[in-house]
């Protein structure tokens, strides 16, 4: 328990420390362009997600990187633990944002960062500003990120996979790019089950992209379950043994 505690502090301290980061961030934008600065945020997503999986304990086995094209692209998986976002920053290495819940932005240090990312905070009572969300989003892709959308709209702490809802899938149609499937073991076993840090084994799996160019009505309606089987199918079958 005292251990548990010490590393919460420890993680606590990180995360204001980062404050200072988000200074050299706003002068890098200022003085040295967009380019520099997002490079910057890029790098800063990647040492924070490590962080977090090191004080954790989180261990990956991490399958299908190669399956992950060169340009953006929109990640689309389960929703399994708010570890999803530091587990797919570790394993992308591209600039990659987020259509993340409105609750998220009022979060200290976290809420900042992840806009910083290029992510988009979406409200999914109000039917408008979801539609702008994903517009929003759209625009980002346009402009070099890659993004990463979660359909169900919410945590599955079970390891079920919920419905995905099909208005999600707009981020990549109406860009007109590649949609890869990912599939997260549950990662709410890792914090949010025991409000704990616990030392736990992840299974990740990127699936093969899918084209959304040129896909007919038929194929776009389609689409939702499609990817949804993929992710289901790629998920593993066999209990992991979790180290404590």
């Amino acid at each position: 328990m005292l251990v548990n505690q010490l590393k919460k502090v420890k993680y606590l301290a990180y995360m204001l420390g980062t404050g200072a980061k988000g200074i050299k961030c706003n002068y890098l934008l200022k003085h040295k362009g967009e380019e520099a600065a997002r490079e910057y945020v890029k790098v800063a997503a990647q040492d924070w997600s490590k962080f977090t999986l090191d004080i954790i304990g989180i261990t990956l086995e991490v399958e299908g990187i190669e399956n992950i094209p060169e340009e953006p692209c929109v990640f689309i998986g389960n929703h399994t633990s708010i570890l999803d976002i530091p587990l797919i920053f570790h394993t992308v290495d591209r600039n990659v944002g987020f259509i993340a819940k409105k609750e998220l932005e009022k979060t200290p240090i976290l809420g900042y960062w992840i806009k910083k990312t290029g992510s988009i905070f979406i409200d999914r009572e109000n039917p408008r500003n979801a539609i702008k969300s994903i517009n929003d989003g759209v625009k980002n892709i346009k402009n070099g990120y890659s993004m990463t959308i979660f359909p169900e709209g919410t945590r599955s702490k079970t390891g079920e996979v919920g419905e995905f809802k099909k208005g999600s899938f707009k981020l990549a149609t109406k860009a007109k790019v590649p949609i890869v499937p990912v599939s997260i073991e549950r990662a709410s076993r890792a914090y949010e089950d025991t409000k704990d840090f616990v030392p736990t084994h992840i299974r990740i799996v990127y699936g093969e992209p899918i084209e959304t160019k040129n896909l007919s009505k038929e194929e776009e309606a389609a689409l939702t379950e499609r990817v949804r089987d993929i992710v289901i199918k790629n998920l593993p079958t066999e209990k992991v043994v979790v180290n404590n």
